[in-house]
């Protein structure tokens, strides 16, 4: 056993090639969960000034100033909701509309899966367990589409361009689903951009009999249309033709108006999100929490070679976790403030448990006796 006399010339010797080492590989982590590092990006909405909406790029996002505030009860409780969208395409996924209240468990939202619209009551979208249905074949590149969506006492009926598309006895929409902030473009706990053009939302507190759909997409896809008529029930209309500015007008008054922020984000990105919050049963969440520890094996290898130069191997190994940890947390803080990027305690976690697993394969036979070669651990180091 070496002495601690003795390890701290070693630590001397083998201090710059292991800092400059370590330093390296902070970096490539750095690079790699933070870049591109743009904390605030243009938003993508643009006018469509010549037929009236709104076209949504790379990653465009509109928020409502306001929450809507539907009727605690309307007698049947029954509402409706009408898009009318141009899908830039149907090779991607993203989120078309979200209705988000920090109070509700539930948050209604509509969102894009290929040619297909899913309608659900959660936020994340993750879970095969989530309450939501799926309408196939409904969205066509650069087609407009009417969809209205109208939920009574037996259930919610699906409108494809004034046509009943679907019916779902199970799904209901209620006042809380609606009693919300509007997010259009994006969902609002996440990074999930949609890519196209809306040109109408309506939203209402009845259900919607057959005659009306039909001639509410009559309505909206008439020649230099302005939107049905109808304002019974009515909660929000909008049109989209202001064709300039940042705000959009709502048709109705008590609704609220909808504006264009200069930059884009996700605006109610959770900060380090629980372990709890974060789980969604799944092949693809295991998938990253293996591919979260394995991440930083190689980080903890290399920090580990550093610490071994003046420390025992627990000491060693500790001083590693620690030291690793706290880089995952520092990145896991930033990323709250990247769009792209997550903030969550998991990763914290896995990361950690990743530099621990790196750490003591330092400790291997084959492992001790390579890193020994290239000179980064003490001539003298032994399990």
């Amino acid at each position: 056993m070496r002495s601690s006399a003795n390890r701290q010339v070693d630590g001397m010797r083998g201090a710059k090639k292991e800092i400059a080492l370590t330093a390296l590989t902070v970096v490539a982590v750095l690079v790699a969960t933070l870049w591109p590092l743009n904390l605030f990006p243009n938003n993508g909405v643009t006018w469509v000034s010549a037929s009236g909406g709104l076209e949504f790029g790379k990653a465009g996002l509109v928020v409502s100033k306001e929450a809507v505030v539907p009727p605690e009860t309307n007698g049947s409780r029954c509402y409706s909701l009408e898009l009318l969208l141009r899908p830039a395409g149907i090779r991607s996924s993203g989120t078309i509309l979200s209705f988000y209240n920090p109070m509700q468990t539930r948050q209604f939202q509509v969102w894009q899966w290929r040619n297909g619209l899913v309608v659900t009551h959660d936020a994340y979208v993750e879970s095969d367990q989530t309450i939501k249905f799926f309408v196939d074949h409904v969205l066509y590149p650069a087609k407009l589409v009417f969809v209205a969506i109208s939920s009574g006492r037996n259930g919610t009926t699906v409108y494809v361009d004034g046509q009943a598309a679907q019916v779902f006895p199970r799904f209901k929409i209620s006042s809380s689903d609606l009693s919300g902030g509007i997010v259009l473009g994006t969902s609002p706990v996440r990074y999930d951009p949609w890519n196209g053009e809306v040109r109408g939302l309506g939203i209402y507190a009845k259900e919607l009999t057959p005659e009306e759909a039909s001639q509410h997409y009559r309505d909206w896809t008439a020649l230099n249309g302005h939107g049905p008529v109808d304002v019974d029930a009515a909660l929000a209309r909008y049109t989209f033709r202001e064709a300039t500015g940042t705000e959009i007008h709502n048709e109705i008054a008590s609704g609220p108006t909808l504006e264009i922020p200069s930059s884009f984000s996700v605006p109610h990105k959770a900060f380090l999100q629980s372990p709890v919050q974060e789980f969604r049963p799944g092949w693809k969440y295991v998938h990253e929490v293996v591919m979260n520890v394995a991440g930083f094996i190689p980080l903890g290898l290399v920090v580990s070679c550093y610490f071994v130069w003046t420390r025992t191997r627990w000491k060693a190994i500790l001083a590693t976790a620690i030291f690793c940890g706290l880089l995952s947390l520092a990145i896991e803080v930033v990323q709250f403030y990247i769009p792209r990027r997550g903030s969550g305690i998991t990763d914290i976690i896995t990361n950690t448990l990743g530099a621990a697993v790196g750490a003591m394969l330092l400790h291997s036979r084959l492992t001790r006796k390579a890193m020994r070669k290239i000179g980064l651990v003490p001539a003298g180091f032994a399990v």
